[in-house]
């Protein structure tokens, strides 16, 4: 699908105890290709949060293209590669394959 497309597979949704949306863990998919990896990020945090992609706060003075990185030069398969970082109130982790885990800290994203 296009970039404005959904964000690509897995729908899982974990939830501790109860059906608090704090306590949710998200897990998905993204296309892990050159060029467009840091958005389609982006736009799987927006569909989480329902909001459009323009409403989030600037990623690239956060991690500077790290997830593109990763997919333009992707490390050997062996190496199992991944990124830990936290943005818009999600410790948010992505494997070299495009793997998604967030979590929600916090309640709605945090001023700019």
């Amino acid at each position: 699908m296009g970039p404005d497309g959904p964000a690509d597979g897995d729908d899982r949704v974990d939830r501790d105890e109860g059906d608090d949306r704090a306590d949710e863990i998200v897990h998905r998919r993204i296309e892990p290709k050159a060029g467009d990896a840091d958005y389609r990020l982006l736009r799987l945090i927006a569909e989480v949060e329902g909001i459009d992609v323009t409403e989030l706060p600037p990623i690239y003075d956060r991690i500077d293209h790290l997830v593109t990185r990763m997919s333009e030069n992707p490390p050997s398969p062996e190496a199992q590669a991944q990124l830990s970082f936290s943005y818009a109130g999600y410790p948010i982790t992505i494997d070299q394959d495009g793997k998604v885990s967030l979590i929600r800290i916090a309640d709605g994203l945090p001023p700019e």
